[in-house]
């Protein structure tokens, strides 16, 4: 799916977030921000590991992937987790252009590794970020 901005990345754009660790910085004790492709790997993680209605605030918010976890380990199963990523990050993660969703089901841990093949809108490197599904109760 293109997205406009994708055929002439604007390398201008920064991307920026907080960082989730809360690191200070050493000299002016500000927080230290996470930029571009970092900031676009932790967004996509988040999203996939937000499950709806868990945010008060913005409910709508997440992906339905803790709901499909405990279903068989099958293939049918690995199509609806690949869908589900797709969805979930072309709604919610408009810095980002999705390229390839791999789902690898490991039954010995029940679990599942998706990994994410994306390209920031600001830059033409592809990225990855890999994400472990397990069944929790």
């Amino acid at each position: 799916m293109a997205r406009r901005g994708t055929a002439f990345p604007n390398s201008k754009l920064t991307y920026k977030d907080i960082s989730a660790d809360f690191d200070a910085n050493a000299i002016t004790g500000d927080l230290d921000p996470v930029k571009d492709a970092i900031s676009v790997k932790r967004g996509i993680t988040n999203i996939l590991l937000t499950s709806m209605f868990e945010r008060l605030f913005q409910p709508e918010l997440g992906s339905n992937l803790k709901d499909v976890l405990f279903e068989p380990i099958d293939e049918i199963t690995t199509a609806r987790i690949e869908r589900e990523v797709r969805s979930a990050i072309d709604s919610w993660e408009k810095r980002a252009e999705v390229l390839h969703v791999f789902v690898d089901p490991d039954e010995e841990y029940n679990r599942y590794k998706v990994s994410v093949t994306f390209r920031p809108l600001n830059s033409v490197v592809e990225e990855l970020v890999e994400v472990y599904l397990k069944r929790e109760r």
